[in-house]
Parts: C-alpha cells; sequence; structure tokens
C-alpha cells in the first residue's frame, strides 16, 4: 500500500513537472523572504546587544550642582555600594591625603606633600601610563591590589635624592571637611607609613605641576590606612562604566537606593560628592530608535505567517483545480477520499519541503542565521504553509464523482 502511494506521488510529480517546479519555486521563495526578514530581527537585537561597546555609557559622582568631579567629598560606603551593584565596572577611584616626609614631620604646621590612592592611572589627565616609568617587575597593575608601594613625581626624587626601589618614610594625614564638604585645611594624623618607591612619573603639563600628587599609592592600601587608624575614609572623585547599558534604569533606581541625587544647580555649590551625571542621551536615543525598529519588525509576525497559510491555500487551491478530473477518475477506481487526501496531501507536503531545502540552501549564501533559529524559521513555514494546503484540499475534495466523469463524457 505505501508503496503504491509513493509510486502514485511520484508519477503525479512528474506527469505534472510544471506545477510542481512551480510549487517548489514558491516554497523556496517564501523560505526566502521569511529567512531575511529573520535574519533582519536578529540583527536588531545584536545590534541592541552590542549598543554598549560601541556607545558605553559612564558615569560621575559630582557636586550637587554639576560643576565639580574632583576634589569631593564622597562617602566611602557609597562607592563600596556602587561595586556591590554588579552593575558597573572599569570604575576609577580616588582618595585625597597628605603626608609629610618622617624625617621632616612639623608638629605644629599642616602637612605640605598630596598624597593620593587610586586604582588606576586613567584617573588623572595631566600625564598618562606611558609618562611613568617602573622598577623592574612592576606595572601599572599594582594599582589594584595593597601593597605597601607608591610611585613618586621626578621632581620630588630628584629634591630629595631618592631613586626607584628607595624605601620613603611619611606621616600620612586625613583632612578634615565641613558640612559643605570643602576642606578646613585642618587634618586628623593617620600615622607614619613606609612605602616602596616602585615608579616615578613626569608631566609634560607644566601649568597643572602644582596641582599633580607628590605620592601615589594603590587605593586599598590607602583605605586600610585609614581603617588601621579608626579615621572615616572619604572618596576624592569617582567614575565608572555601566556594565550593561541595557540596565540603565536598574542602575538609576539602585543609585536612588544608595543615595545619589540628580543634579540640580539651584542647590548652589557645595563640595559634597551627593550627585552623579551620565552621559546617557546617545545611548537612550539609539537604543530607542533600534527598539521601536525590532518590535515593529516582530509586530508582523503574526501577519506573515497567517499570509503564508493563505499563499498555501490559494496555490494549492490553484494548482490542484485543474487536476479535479484526475482525482475523480482515482476515486472511481476504489480510492477513498481519505485515500485520495493522502495522497494529495503527501505531493504537496513533499513539493514544500524540497522547495524549503532549496531556499535554505539559497538562503545560506545571502544571510547570517544560526542553525537553530533557520530551522525554527523552517518548521514554521512548512506547519503554516501545509496548514493553508490542508484546508484548500478538504474543500477540493467534496466534489461529486459522478458530476465530474459525466461532464468529461
Amino acid at each position: 500500500m505505501l508503496m503504491f502511494v509513493f509510486n502514485t506521488i511520484r508519477k503525479n510529480i512528474v506527469s505534472h513537472r510544471k506545477k510542481s517546479i512551480l510549487s517548489l519555486l514558491i516554497s523556496a521563495m517564501i523560505v526566502l523572504f521569511l529567512l531575511l526578514y529573520m535574519e533582519n530581527i536578529e540583527g536588531n537585537e545584536n545590534q541592541l546587544m552590542k549598543l554598549g561597546e560601541t556607545i558605553p555609557v559612564t558615569a560621575r559622582i559630582c557636586n550637587i550642582d554639576g560643576s565639580q568631579e574632583v576634589g569631593l567629598q564622597i562617602e566611602f560606603e557609597k562607592l563600596q555600594q556602587i561595586q556591590e551593584t554588579g552593575l558597573v565596572t572599569d570604575e576609577v577611584y580616588t582618595i585625597q591625603s597628605y603626608v609629610n616626609l618622617a624625617a621632616e614631620d612639623p608638629q605644629s604646621q599642616r602637612p605640605i606633600i598630596q598624597f593620593i590612592g587610586c586604582n588606576t592611572l586613567s584617573a588623572f589627565t595631566a600625564f598618562s601610563a606611558e609618562d611613568v616609568t617602573y622598577l623592574e617587575g612592576y606595572d601599572e597593575s599594582f594599582f589594584t591590589g595593597e601593597e605597601a608601594a607608591c610611585i613618586v613625581r621626578e621632581t620630588f626624587l630628584e629634591k630629595n635624592n631618592l631613586k626607584l626601589g628607595d624605601e620613603l618614610n611619611l606621616v600620612v594625614y586625613a583632612p578634615e571637611y565641613d558640612t559643605s564638604g570643602g576642606q578646613m585645611f585642618q587634618y586628623e594624623k593617620l600615622g607614619p607609613v613606609k612605602l616602596k618607591i616602585v615608579g616615578s612619573y613626569y608631566t609634560r603639563f607644566r601649568m597643572a605641576s602644582d596641582e599633580l600628587p607628590d605620592v601615589i599609592s594603590p587605593l586599598d592600601y590607602v583605605v586600610s590606612a585609614y581603617e588601621d587608624a579608626g579615621i572615616d575614609c572619604y572618596g576624592n572623585s569617582g567614575r565608572f562604566t555601566l556594565q550593561d547599558p541595557l540596565k540603565i534604569n536598574e542602575f538609576k533606581s539602585k543609585m536612588q537606593e544608595i543615595g545619589f541625587k540628580s543634579v540640580n544647580v539651584q542647590e548652589g555649590f557645595k563640595r559634597l560628592g551627593e550627585a552623579m551625571t551620565m552621559n546617557d542621551e546617545t545611548f537612550i536615543l539609539s537604543a530607542t530608535q533600534l527598539t521601536e525598529s525590532l518590535n515593529l519588525l516582530k509586530s508582523f509576525a503574526p501577519l506573515i505567517f497567517v499570509i503564508v497559510a493563505a499563499i498555501g491555500f490559494i496555490a494549492s487551491y490553484l494548482l490542484m483545480q485543474s487536476r479535479r478530473n484526475e482525482f475523480a477518475i482515482m476515486r472511481s477506481l476504489g480510492t477513498s477520499k481519505m485515500g485520495c487526501f493522502r495522497i494529495i496531501f503527501l505531493e504537496s507536503l513533499i513539493l514544500v519541503l524540497s522547495g524549503s531545502f532549496l531556499g535554505a540552501v539559497i538562503s545560506a549564501f545571502v544571510v547570517n542565521l544560526k542553525v537553530t533559529t533557520m530551522g525554527l524559521i523552517l518548521a514554521a513555514f512548512i506547519i503554516f504553509y501545509m496548514l493553508g494546503t490542508t484546508i484548500a484540499l478538504l474543500l477540493l475534495n467534496r466534489f461529486s464523482v459522478m458530476a465530474i466523469l459525466s461532464k468529461t463524457d
């Protein structure tokens, strides 16, 4: 019985080769269109996912009127809470302290040497990593640790007859702040420290030379010095990049929970690091455009597959309409309605499968989709197309055998 069915199908396809080829080409063209459509959707999704790499979203801690981003008083606990959210990367933090050489530490005067703790040299704009000379075995990565080490300005080395590898004996002081975050030029003594000089730097920007620190150490080391002395630690500046810019709303909500405010010029000048600015305008505009385009493309998906089913119905109905005599003869020779339907359905399915394969092969040179995505699209096409074909065949199968045969006679 099975051999009879497939032999009949093979003969039908061969005897109606023009219609078979047309049916196959229709399937191939629809599959190609669907895969191009899906590639467009997937391309928009990939652009949206990678948008953060091309348009990174960065944030900076600033004072309430947005006029200052360094020289702030930032609660260090807030910096830790930002890291704990897991939403940021490439953090850049600094802590402002002061030191004196232990041998020359005055008892009645304020410390005169700037001492900065940082986790990366990108915190500074007046010099770069290329302007630093390191002791053998050291590089910028030591700033991510807690080693009692430092880099110093070349002018500081020369002035104090020091060289790389020497030990620097210092007394560290923490600045005190007023209620608006400004330094009061009063200092609290943390105590003596010994730092190994592992590098020196110079700057070509002489205009800013007085503002640069003489001594720079790892951020975590300076924090530990504050903790050992039992003195509150404050950040001097802070900036970072969002790890996933698509979570920008979640990030803003977290920042509000931590206690950061939006910039408000009307509140006046303070040095408290209690506000935050973000350069998210370009990202939001691009993400909005991509999202709208993506939503529009996806909204057409149900309609497209309804159209596929309609094409399957129309194509099958028109192609099979002229073969009613053939089906009537099969019925008159003893083939049941279901048997006749099965033969025609399987014939259509074979042509659709062949057309789908042809369309997939052609699309392999045109589109770039995952195999799983391509498989899902082909499966959806076959299901909807054959659904339309099924409806058409059920309608065509409702004919009177005697009426058709008598017309033929």
